[in-house]
């Protein structure tokens, strides 16, 4: 049987991997700008604990949404 190579991501999946490539950017934006403000003492805003932690779930949640999402895409082409 011959497999269909299916490289090309879907609206959906872009979006999602947008969603978590912007969400994971901003949390290394949010450590570097903590890390700056205690090591020069800078005045800027950073993030608390637990809006990191809703941050990195609301990434972990969009990624897992685009690997199902390709997961299923992939199942109704091999059909």
């Amino acid at each position: 049987m011959e497999k269909k190579k299916n490289s090309s991501y879907t609206t959906g999946e872009r979006l999602t991997l947008l969603v978590f490539a912007f969400s994971v950017a901003l949390y290394f934006l949010n450590i570097l700008l903590g890390k700056a403000s205690i090591q020069w003492g800078w005045d800027v805003f950073y993030l608390g604990n637990v809006s990191e932690f809703l941050l990195l779930l609301f990434a972990s949640i969009a990624f897992v949404a685009a690997a199902l999402q390709r997961e299923s895409n992939t199942k109704q082409n091999n059909k």
